[in-house]
């Protein structure tokens, strides 16, 4: 049986189902080196999300793929991806993956006088996630990586504010990494990054938000430039979009779970069942439970 994606909310919790052996004394925070994982940790986890954030140094991958809602990427290399608690994840990895990851609740930051989600937009579910880095660039960022790492073994008895302020240091040198790796690399068109935000919104999104104007207020545009732009890029509507991934989320539903077809609808946010079976034979030319069916 497959039911709706499982969301961790300690990290602990995360650790104890994917077999790494190692715990954190401190419930806000960790990191730890890739090459660290045991034999017997998860070598792969299917969709999840987590109420914790997570900066990921990858520097070997040995065929590592990480996908982060509609971004796959399998050339991971001296890559830095950022995922926040909304993002959707999946991920496989090997025996020979190796790089940093470090993990952190949002508690941890209240010691920062700033708008975090303002200021490190590079965990924005509209953004672009992962970041590919220079040789120089990875030199720097290990160095980074390194005395978080040593700081967190180290006893003191001011442990959690030198953390918080080696975090910090981190994210902001992230922050400008991919600020100097933007101003290199060739910039996408208005409409290409208009629709790279709402594609990304979407995925973690349409249960909760159906309609183009939804989108369109979050992505601070109107509806009418929003569906000039998704055409323009895709040839298909912003409506069209946000319709393919119910469906799309619908079908794995019914094929995969034993959810009856009201559950479904009330999981993919429907009102009524029957909404949700008008809106499938529309989309689709057969009911949900003819789909299903046809699946056996």
């Amino acid at each position: 049986m497959r039911n709706r994606i499982k969301r961790f909310k300690e990290i602990n919790e995360f650790f104890e189902t994917t077999g790494f052996e190692k715990r954190t004394d401190i419930p806000e925070f960790f990191v730890f080196r890739l090459d660290e994982l045991s034999p017997n940790s998860a070598f792969k986890m299917p969709p999840y999300q987590k109420d914790f954030y997570q900066v990921t140094l990858i520097l070997n991958p040995e065929n590592a793929v990480a996908d982060i809602d509609d971004q796959s990427n399998q050339q991971l290399e001296n890559t830095l991806y950022f995922l926040s608690p909304d993002h959707i994840f999946s991920w496989k990895r090997t025996a020979k993956t190796s790089g940093f990851i470090v993990y952190f609740k949002s508690e941890f930051f209240d010691f920062f006088r700033g708008n975090f989600k303002t200021e490190f937009s590079l965990f924005h579910l509209s953004n672009e996630n992962f970041l590919k880095l220079s040789k120089a660039e990875v030199q720097n960022m290990v160095i980074e990586f390194e005395k978080l790492y040593k700081e967190y073994y180290t006893p003191n008895g001011y442990r959690n504010q030198i953390l918080q302020s080696s975090l910090l240091s981190l994210l902001f040198k992230c922050k400008s990494t991919a600020k100097e790796r933007g101003g290199k690399r060739k910039k996408r068109s208005k409409n290409e990054d208009l629709t790279f935000r709402f594609q990304n919104l979407v995925a973690n999104s349409f249960i909760k938000h159906k309609k183009v104007i939804d989108y369109a207020e979050l992505l601070h545009t109107t509806s009418n430039s929003l569906n000039l732009a998704v055409k323009a890029v895709l040839g298909r509507t912003a409506k069209e979009v946000i319709a393919g991934r119910i469906i799309q989320e619908a079908k794995r539903l019914l094929k995969y779970s034993n959810e009856d077809i009201s559950e479904v609808s009330y999981s993919l946010g429907f009102e009524e069942p029957t909404h949700f079976s008008r809106f499938f034979k529309k989309m689709t030319s057969s009911t949900p439970k003819e789909y299903r069916s046809s699946q056996v």
